[in-house]
């Protein structure tokens, strides 16, 4: 079945709501939205990064133990939902809404915060609390904001995160579980994952250019995406999802995309569509060459040159657990009455030729968008495809 995705809440280095967000990701003219620096000093080396942070200002949360930067996101991205989440709400127990969230960081930047507090004083700060730092932690303050009391639970399967849950929020209205399921995924900027990434040789030395012959690797960034999940239709519903785990490395893709392919399959599958149908195609594209040369080759054995295909991480930056839901997101807009002229986002920058056998996005649709495909693939081959659609 399908479920409907009545409201998206979304925030990233390309605007903070619906329609900044779509403006730039469709502009012609749109260029990387990442910048050069990390605001904390790093402790492998002394390189400038280019990151995607949020510049927007973000909201206060006076309870010191749901205070992270991440939670500011998620609440930024919730207040945009909030009044048609009132609407809906007012005819569903609220045992029966659900949260489930996506995420890599949780709070671990407050954290790093408080370790070097404790370092420099010997004990760590009064405002700290571990379960900043905790996984579910983005779950338990949505379901705290809401008053939501039905199941809650964080995933963190890296990169697939956000995307895992959307469909975990689909099955627990499948299985009756829920009626309101408020799903999506949020990451922050901290040290571990520019440390990480780096001491992976996966960090672009500069702009990150997916299926680029010159591509390096990723620019991390930061954001956060929430939908209102229900059980009725919508405007724009989840039609169908596929995941799989092809467990092939701890963080190298699988070279002939035989995981990715069976996600896509089953994502087309269960929306009920064949693979011709689909109008447009984000890429997981995170701009390593390993990753990039997977993903066309799976993208190649199911769509040939028939439909657009981008890569919308050279524009936000790679939001790791947040990019599954703001990808979907940046999906749910284009097929929103927002993009009234149907606009795609424009592929650009050189391509690789051994990337070169599927369509490149122009920006304009081939025909009208009724179907979008996102991918989202992460370490260990553990990999999500979702199907949105009118």
């Amino acid at each position: 079945m399908s479920v409907g995705l009545a409201d998206l809440g979304i925030i990233c280095t390309l605007g903070d709501d619906k329609s900044s967000v779509l403006a730039t990701v469709i502009s012609p003219t749109s260029r990387p939205q990442t910048c050069l620096s990390f605001d904390q000093q790093l402790s492998l080396s002394e390189r400038n990064y280019w990151v995607g942070k949020v510049r927007q200002p973000l909201p206060m949360i006076v309870e010191p133990q749901f205070n992270t930067r991440n939670n500011q996101l998620i609440r930024h991205a919730f207040e945009q939902i909030q009044k048609n989440f009132e609407c809906i709400r007012q005819h569903v127990d609220p045992q029966r809404i659900a949260v489930i969230m996506g995420t890599s960081t949780s709070g671990i930047d407050s954290g790093e915060a408080a370790r070097e507090k404790l370092l420099e004083g010997g004990q760590f700060p009064n405002d700290f609390y571990y379960s900043q730092q905790e996984l579910n932690a983005p779950a338990e303050y949505i379901a705290h904001l809401a008053g939501a009391k039905g199941v809650r639970f964080g995933i963190s399967t890296a990169c697939s995160s956000s995307g895992k849950a959307l469909l975990s929020a689909k099955a627990l209205i499948e299985a009756d579980f829920a009626d309101v399921v408020l799903c999506g995924g949020v990451d922050s900027l901290c040290k571990m994952t520019v440390n990480g990434f780096s001491a992976l040789d996966s960090t672009a030395h500069e702009f990150c250019q997916p299926f680029a012959a010159e591509r390096d690797g990723i620019n991390i960034a930061e954001g956060a995406a929430l939908f209102i999940m229900t059980r009725e239709s919508g405007a724009v519903n989840l039609l169908g999802g596929g995941a799989s785990s092809d467990a092939y490395h701890v963080s190298a893709p699988e070279p002939t995309g035989t995981g990715a392919i069976a996600a896509m399959e089953q994502a087309l599958q269960q929306a009920n569509l064949s693979a011709s149908e689909i109008d447009y195609v984000n890429a997981h594209g995170t701009g390593t060459v390993k990753n990039d040369a997977m993903e066309s080759t799976a993208l190649a054995t199911l769509f040939g040159t028939c439909v657009p295909v981008s890569s919308t991480k050279a524009l936000t930056g790679h939001t790791l657990g947040a990019a599954g839901a703001i990808e979907a997101g940046i999906c749910w807009l284009l097929l929103s009455e927002l993009n009234s002229h149907q606009r795609l986002p424009v592929h650009f920058g050189q391509i690789d030729p051994t990337c070169d056998h599927i369509m490149f996005s122009q920006g304009n649709a081939q025909n009208k968008l009724q179907y979008c495909l996102s991918n989202s693939f992460a370490f260990g081959g553990n990999n999500v495809a979702l199907v949105l659609g009118n």
